[in-house]
Formats: C-alpha cells, structure tokens, sequence
C-alpha cells in the first residue's frame, strides 16, 4: 500500500502511455466515439501527473490557500485521501464509459468534469494564489476541453443524445462531484493522519505566502469542519 500511495500517480502516467499506444497502433480501426472517450481517459491521468508530481504543487495549493489549514502537510488533503479520490475518479468515473460507449449520459459525467475543471483550475484557483497557472491546467487546456468539445460536436452530430441524457450526465456529473470530491474529502481528512506530503508537493504556494502567520487566525474553512453530534 506504501508502494501505491506513493507512485500511484506515476503508475497512471504509465497507464495513459500504454493507452495511448493502442490509440496509435489501432487508430483506423477503433470507433470514434471509442477514441474519444480513451483520450478522456488519458487526460484524466495526465491531469493527476500534473497535480501531484510534476510540478506537483496542487496540495499546498489546495491546503494552504484555498482551505487554509494548521497543518497543510497534512489537511485537509493528506496522500491516503488524495490517492483514494483520484483513483476511483479516474478507473472508475472516466474508465467504465469507454467499455460502454453508447450510454451518453455515463460518459457526459466526466466530459462535464473536465469543463469544470477550467472553472477550478483556470479561474477560482488562480485567482486564490495570484497566479496564472497552477498544477491541472495545462492538462485541462490541451486534454479535457479539446477532447470534451470533440465529444459534445459527435454526440449532437450523430443525433446520439436524448433529452434525458443531458438532464442525466448533467445530475450524475454533479453527484460525482459531490460524493467524490466534497463529501470524499470530507471523510478521509484527519488533522493527525500520518500520511503526509512531500516538500515538493506543498511547492511554492506555500513558500511565497506566510501560510503559519494566517493559520494562528484562521481556521479549516468550515465546509471541511467536521460535524458535531
């Protein structure tokens, strides 16, 4: 497990590569709704590389800045709770639309995710650390909208889509991301986990901003607070 926590990350890099072996390889003779939904899986690979190895620096980010914490080594993000998330995110949410390309409203979900991502990434993120980028974007802006737009021209243009699936990949995207993301940090943080970043992932977030200066004032933002019985 120590293994895993550690290069889980690094092995879904390895993962998209193989991936996008095959695409290469078999390019003419895969579908292309298929190839579609591969490189939305390979850009959610890509996109977690980005975050958590190179450059990495997302959990400072996330735990010094935009839920400003005593310990954000540690919290609300720690590296058990990360791998978990992002883990069932990718295999499961982006992976298991591939193997049923013709359930639209399963595969909008992630294309849906991958917009979202520019609103976090792009906008609500920079603008919390005063920068033009941050560990994420650059998958978002070369995979997830290149590859989200291609899927959204297919469906409509095959006349793929039904009402339903819309109102349905809308909700499904929305209770993904509040399960997976919201309530998954929510229930995996622990102010004394002992699965701690690395130097390298805290990054220069925290190093340009006086983060244990605020932390004496500020408390974890209350949506992460746990909840009293």
């Amino acid at each position: 497990m120590n293994f895993l926590r550690s290069y889980w990350q690094d092995l879904g890099l390895l993962v998209a590569a193989i991936v996008g072996v095959y695409l290469l390889a078999g390019w003419a003779d895969i579908p292309e709704i298929e190839q579609i939904l591969w490189l939305s899986f390979i850009a959610i690979l890509v996109h977690q590389f980005e975050e958590y190895r190179w450059p990495g620096y997302f959990p400072g980010l996330f735990n010094g800045l935009i839920f400003p914490s005593k310990h954000p080594e540690r919290y609300p993000l720690n590296r058990q709770s990360a791998m978990v998330i992002n883990l069932v995110i990718a295999y499961l949410f982006y992976l298991v639309p591939v193997f049923f390309p013709t359930v639209v409203w399963l595969a909008l979900g992630p294309i849906f995710m991958g917009f979202f991502q520019f609103v976090w990434h792009g906008i609500f993120a920079n603008r919390k650390a005063g920068t033009l980028y941050n560990p994420g974007l650059f998958a978002v802006i070369v995979f997830h909208i290149p590859v989200g737009g291609w899927y959204i021209q297919h469906i409509v243009a095959n006349n793929m889509a039904t009402v339903l699936d819309w109102i349905v990949g809308t909700l499904y995207f929305a209770v993904a991301v509040y399960i997976l993301i919201v309530k998954g940090n929510m229930w995996l943080k622990d102010e004394k986990s002992p699965y701690a970043f690395s130097r390298q992932q805290l990054g220069p977030i925290l190093r340009n901003h006086d983060w244990r200066k605020r932390s004496r004032s500020a408390t974890v933002a209350p949506f992460f607070q746990a909840r009293r019985s």
